[in-house]
């Protein structure tokens, strides 16, 4: 999957699997059961460590099993030495308007794109693939910025159109927080949103994402039908919670 990654996010519907618990018997466990096509370490709303994150991507690298990562504002200037660990898409949180997103591209592309310094690291064999490792990183990268704002169906268009994004991500209740409903993912200013994305995937090409929050899974199906194609659904620490209150409760 990985080797046209890129394409497959676009193209494929995308069961995404999201870390906020380093717990490897746990991703094990999950990966026997290969439900999900996508992985993504939050980097935002999790205590994992820099050692944690380390071993989880070397993990998921040696299975050929995509792996990105979750940044927020506060630490989105942190991606390069995760990209330089084997990462293989970013999801930025909370891209509002073209200065985010120049600034995000910024930090995570080298010279001509952005303004990333050069390391020899894990990922271009310390030097040793140096050369063949720059030519398709710009190439290669998985880029989805994410929508947490109410913002303009143009700068939405702007960001869709943008050659290095490779689609845009959803987060409910950050969107929802903004339009003044938490919670309400069924509002008149919230459906636009969606429609409004759901219409720039189609025009462009590229992916659209929402964050499946609902523990009645089989209303993914609904999701898919609405157009989306990359959607994380709910989070390890919520798996873990469901099963305890089946069998508690």
């Amino acid at each position: 999957m990985k080797n046209n990654l890129k394409n497959l996010v676009k193209n494929n519907f995308n069961k995404v699997y999201w870390i906020t618990n380093p717990n490897l018997i746990n991703i094990e466990i999950i990966l026997e059961k290969k439900y999900f096509d996508i992985f993504v370490i939050d980097n935002e709303h999790s205590l994992i460590s820099i050692e944690e994150i380390r071993n989880l991507i070397i993990l998921f690298n040696s299975l050929s099993k995509p792996i990105f990562m979750r940044f927020g504002r506060f630490n989105i200037s942190d991606a390069p030495k995760y990209l330089d660990f084997g990462i293989d898409g970013v999801i930025a949180s909370d891209i509002s308007n073209m200065e985010d997103l120049d600034y995000l591209k910024s930090v995570i592309y080298y010279k001509n794109i952005g303004d990333r310094g050069v390391g020899l690291g894990r990922m271009n064999k310390h030097g040793n693939n140096f050369k063949n490792y720059m030519k398709l990183y710009h190439k290669k990268l998985v880029l989805l910025p994410m929508i947490e704002q109410k913002i303009t169906k143009n700068i939405i268009e702007l960001i869709f159109k943008d050659e290095m994004v490779d689609g845009c991500l959803i987060g409910p209740y950050d969107l929802s927080m903004s339009i003044g409903k938490p919670g309400n993912f069924y509002s008149k200013d919230f459906k636009e949103i969606e429609l409004h994305i759901i219409k720039m995937k189609n025009k462009y090409k590229k992916a659209a994402g929402i964050h499946f929050m609902e523990q009645n899974i089989s209303k993914i199906k609904l999701i898919k039908k609405k157009g989306f194609n990359f959607v994380p659904i709910l989070t390890d620490v919520q798996f873990f919670k469901i099963g305890t209150d089946k069998v508690i409760a």
